[in-house]
């Protein structure tokens, strides 16, 4: 199976009231015009959301607690106003995949070659982060092994736009 491109987004709850879980509980809502200047403070954002696809993977970071999802693209990564220098994205409200236990950034950075895979391991202004293809295999790996339960339904996730 060819797998989408990935990218890592950072939540942080100290920085705003909002969470991952906020998007995972009430995809439908959140998963509209998400993003935007409030958040996206980094040129290196900006650029890696004009890089965004439709279809492709979201790993939900959330600062503090570690990867706790997986979501999709429903749009190309857009300019928020034209000619303005904040971009933005939309997340599909499904298929989505809040994690029983969240990955913890100490066990990803004890991948082999994390640092050249995860950009957010090198990079630490920005919110939106590049994770190559052997990096995204790697945490599938994780996230399997983390939760065993939920195989089933990563399949059903990963399917989706295959």
């Amino acid at each position: 199976m060819r797998l989408p491109r990935a990218w890592w987004v950072v939540a942080s709850a100290a920085a705003s009231d909002w969470h991952w879980r906020d998007f995972f509980r009430d995809p439908a809502e959140e998963g509209r015009n998400w993003g935007g200047r409030e958040w996206i403070r980094s040129p290196l954002s900006w650029a890696r959301i004009r890089e965004m696809r439709r279809g492709d993977i979201v790993v939900a970071y959330q600062a503090g607690e570690g990867v706790i999802g997986l979501a999709r693209l429903a749009s190309d990564g857009y300019p928020e106003v034209p000619g303005g220098p904040y971009d933005t994205f939309d997340l599909a409200p499904a298929p989505v995949l809040l994690l029983h236990e969240p990955i913890p950034l100490a066990l990803i950075r004890q991948l082999p070659g994390a640092r050249s895979h995860f950009e957010f391991l090198r990079l630490h202004h920005g919110t939106v982060f590049r994770i190559t293809p052997e990096g995204l295999e790697a945490l599938l790996r994780l996230i399997r092994a983390l939760n065993p339960e939920q195989a089933a339904d990563l399949d059903a996730f990963l399917r989706d736009y295959n």
